[in-house]
């Protein structure tokens, strides 16, 4: 394994982790099973604050629509409650 890999940096003290992907059936083949193994090895190392965001009905080129969940994980990790 490449030692760049996320793998290779699970830890339980790790900030806060936010894993986004495109719909499993139109993402690259495998990708949101990886990210699904990486946040359960994360858990299992006792990091708790990470979270899989799928975005049904979207391939890899998903940069538009992770916008406003992006946001709406950023703005609950920091404690703002405005709208």
């Amino acid at each position: 394994m490449d030692e760049s890999a996320p793998l290779c940096h699970v830890r339980p003290d790790a900030p806060p982790i936010l894993l986004m992907t495109g719909d499993r059936e139109m993402e690259m083949l495998g990708r949101y099973e990886e990210n699904a193994y990486f946040m359960r090895m994360l858990k299992v190392a006792g990091h708790q604050d990470v979270m899989l965001y799928e975005l049904q009905g979207h391939g890899h080129a998903m940069f538009d629509p992770a916008v406003v969940p992006l946001l709406r994980w950023i703005k609950e990790k920091s404690g703002d409650k405005s709208n």
